[in-house]
């Protein structure tokens, strides 16, 4: 992930992604209502690749 910039917008969202996931599993992120907002964009970063994947 550090090696080169993206080049993809599917290849920015899995950076996105990692970077959520880990924020998820910090004490900062323990409420609720981010745990929620974070599985959210999760969801639609999914949705958003896998439409970029069948273009």
């Amino acid at each position: 992930m550090l090696g080169e910039p993206a080049r993809t917008w599917v290849e920015v969202m899995e950076k996105w992604r990692f970077l959520l996931e880990r924020y998820a599993a910090t004490p900062a992120a323990c409420d609720e209502r981010i745990q929620k907002l974070i599985r959210r964009a999760v969801g639609d970063m999914e949705r958003l690749r896998k439409r970029e994947e069948r273009k």
